[in-house]
């Protein structure tokens, strides 16, 4: 992608248009940021490491293994749900399993568009509060 597509890309993308863009990987935001502002090799390094102490690389990693484990707890339900009608405490496990899987969903499927405010505060349900989410789930 050019510079100047990068730059249209960003004055263009809304709520629909984000679930088109790539993701989940530290390197995107390495590449978009030494095309939009000439980072030199030492400084995509030092970008690199900031991603990395801030804990964007932990999270993305995080996501990915989360997706693999809601893929596990729906091969479950699928499993449990084959079996002869479940009893007792088979019931309430099914029905556990399945709040998991579903609150598993909601979070997967959440929206993109994200905006965290600007003040960082020194406590997260502070920081909650200027969290704006907009867009669709998948």
């Amino acid at each position: 992608m050019t510079r100047e597509a990068l730059l249209d890309l960003l004055g263009t993308v809304d709520e629909r248009s984000i679930w088109g863009c790539k993701q989940n990987h530290p390197e995107l935001v390495v590449q978009d940021a030494t095309m939009l502002f000439g980072l030199d090799v030492a400084q995509q390094e030092q970008l690199r490491r900031v991603l990395m102490l801030r804990g964007v690389n932990k999270w993305l990693l995080a996501r990915r293994r989360f997706i693999d484990l809601k893929h596990h707890v729906k091969g479950l339900v699928h499993e449990f749900h084959a079996m002869d009608k479940p009893r007792g405490l088979a019931k309430r496990a099914w029905r556990e399993l399945l709040r998991v899987y579903e609150e598993m969903q909601h979070i997967a499927k959440s929206p993109r568009w994200v905006e965290w405010g600007q003040k960082v505060h020194g406590k997260m349900r502070e920081n909650v509060k200027e969290i704006v989410v907009r867009g669709h789930s998948t």
